[in-house]
């Protein structure tokens, strides 16, 4: 008898997060399920790796470990110390708000994904377009999931290493209008930085405590997802411009050669 695929789940807001729950929930029918996530919500965290600090990890119920570290830490410690098989996808999330274009460079949830896909594993990170004060539709989220999963040759045949940046409408599943593969769009924040001073006299500035709109990219998962289509890019390991760094290359070549000596 065949093994069930193995799923490692991870996030950004917390091991006791509902998002994490939801999609724990509904992947459980159709493989196993590991859950390593941070102990407190550790939003925006990108990629940072504990470094100078111990992790410290606690079981809190069976195939449930709380970190006290970041999203990738989580996944890294989970690969190389506390899974018994390699899984075959990490799934990140699901994020209460949305990771949309320039978001996937601050974002932990991305950033889980993004360390599995290090560790030679594929992963999806998934979010939902609401906040706190709304009735957040994860259900949906998951069941995108979910439907990408039992599709999963399809997703590997974009090739190894895939990461799939998820985004799903905070709408029930009936009323989303469908599945569209975009660009990384751009958002505007309004205000993001807000100003004040404490009890103390001692000025303080927020980051991200504005509102948001989206420039009019087409076909750009910010102005699709505003549509009411779930949308899913495909994200790599690398901060490299292949095409501007191959340009440079032929630019500069051999005009320093007079700097260095000669071998």
């Amino acid at each position: 008898m065949a093994e069930r695929p193995l799923f490692l789940l991870s996030n950004d807001d917390g091991v006791h997060a509902p998002g994490l729950k939801e999609l724990a929930r509904a992947v459980r029918s159709i493989g196993d399920v590991v859950v390593v996530a941070p102990h407190v919500e550790r939003s925006a965290s990108s990629h940072a790796l504990s470094i100078h600090l111990p992790l410290r990890v606690e079981e809190i119920e069976k195939n449930v470990y709380a970190v006290e570290g970041t999203p990738a830490d989580c996944v890294l410690i989970a690969c190389r110390k506390l899974l018994r098989r390699k899984p075959n996808w990490v799934l990140s999330g699901i994020n209460r708000g949305a990771n949309l274009g320039i978001d996937t460079m601050y974002s932990g949830t991305v950033a889980a994904a993004m360390e599995g896909v290090i560790n030679g594993i594929p992963g999806i990170a998934v979010s939902c377009f609401g906040k706190a004060k709304d009735r957040l539709y994860y259900e949906s989220s998951s069941r995108v999931v979910t439907m990408l999963l039992e599709n999963e040759q399809l997703l590997r045949s974009v090739g190894p290493g895939v990461l799939l940046n998820v985004n799903v409408p905070n709408l029930p599943f009936e009323e989303i209008k469908g599945l569209r593969v975009t660009g990384l769009g751009k958002r505007v924040y309004d205000e993001e930085m807000q100003e004040g001073t404490d009890p103390r006299g001692r000025p303080y500035y927020w980051i991200g405590a504005g509102g948001e709109m989206f420039a009019d990219i087409l076909n750009s998962d910010c102005t699709e997802i505003s549509k009411g289509y779930a949308t899913v890019s495909v994200l790599k390991p690398s901060l490299l411009d292949d095409h501007s760094n191959g340009r440079l290359g032929d630019q500069i070549k051999g005009q320093f050669d007079q700097y260095f000596s000669s071998k």
